[in-house]
């Protein structure tokens, strides 16, 4: 949003403040008149950027303030261009991968409706003509279909009521320690996930150690800019850490599981050499070229994956309406 180049062509920062507004409808034109005018009265950027939490995030907000505390604002704004769009292009890449096995997964949900819907409610009435022993796989597609043809308004308040508590459940502390936790040991999907929360967290703390944010603060907001409660709960023992005066490295190390060893040696290196940030930057970049490479050939990692999930599913409904029907036909 705001750019350095403005900054670098001479122009002062309610003057470049002025020329995104004009260019900029709606609410973010408003926002950004706001923040003019709360330049305009001698109040710095950051504090009008502090003024929308929910439009600028504290990376953003703390990379300002760093900025025009140490008068290399300009610096700090392609700081935050350099994050914004490496974030971006972080979560386009995952989006991208995950859109092919969600597609897959949904047509074979309406496969399976379909099958519901279309098809067992005619087999269902041949069935109970015919004399013989169902199979139990049989007999249980046959109550569940017919539960739902039965009570379909009973079925909908049903998975009305199980997506609500699903919602309830996320804001429990420990469901999300679970569920994040089972992400993490997934195949495939649990190595993306580690690279994704390491590609965030060495690029937010990388990029506010060199834009002068002292490490104290840039740990505690690198902790708001991950998802993993797991690795939200390394940045607390982190902030212990730095407190006692220790050093990043020596809290890392202790988890292998989630920090490789490698990356653990790399930060140990910055901060024995004074290049703490460019340390965090360069793993950074390795890591989200990581990702790019596992994302490019995602699909190519699941197919097998997926085509047994809809083998499962679609034979296994397939399996219990025709194997009656040859039963009967084998009796004659």
């Amino acid at each position: 949003m705001l750019r350095g180049s403005s900054l670098g062509a001479g122009l002062a920062i309610d003057e470049s403040i002025d020329v995104l507004r004009r260019q900029t409808k709606g609410s973010l034109g408003r926002i950004l008149e706001h923040i003019s005018q709360t330049v305009k009265h001698g109040d710095t950027l950051a504090s009008g950027l502090a003024a929308f939490p929910h439009v600028f995030s504290p990376l953003f907000i703390h990379l300002v303030a760093a900025g025009e505390a140490s008068g290399n604002l300009q610096g700090n704004l392609l700081h935050v261009v350099g994050q914004l769009e490496k974030e971006y292009e972080l979560n386009s890449k995952i989006r991208g991968a995950l859109m092919y096995p969600a597609i897959i997964v949904l047509a074979a949900g309406f496969i399976a409706g379909g099958i519901f819907i279309f098809v067992l409610p005619n087999v269902i009435e041949m069935f109970k003509s015919l004399d013989v022993e169902l199979p139990l796989a049989t007999r249980v597609l046959i109550a569940v279909a017919t539960f739902i043809s039965e009570h379909g308004v009973l079925t909908l308040v049903l998975l009305f009521a199980m997506g609500f508590g699903v919602l309830i459940i996320r804001r429990l502390s420990f469901f999300d320690s679970i569920l994040h936790g089972a992400l993490l040991i997934i195949p495939i999907i649990g190595g993306i996930a580690k690279k994704v929360n390491l590609a965030r967290f060495t690029r937010s703390l990388g990029t506010m150690v060199q834009s002068g944010i002292t490490i104290d603060e840039a740990v505690d907001i690198t902790k708001n800019t991950l998802d993993n409660v797991h690795y939200k709960r390394i940045f607390d023992e982190l902030k212990e850490a730095i407190k006692l005066g220790n050093e990043l490295s020596s809290v890392l190390e202790r988890h292998p599981r989630l920090i490789p060893v490698m990356a653990t040696h790399v930060i140990y290196v910055g901060e024995q050499a004074g290049s703490l940030g460019d340390m965090l930057l360069y793993l950074a970049n390795f890591y989200e070229q990581e990702v790019s490479d596992v994302t490019k050939n995602l699909s190519e990692l699941l197919e097998p994956f997926l085509l047994i999930f809809i083998g499962v599913l679609v034979g296994g409904l397939a399996l219990a309406v025709m194997t009656p029907i040859y039963e009967v036909i084998g009796s004659f």
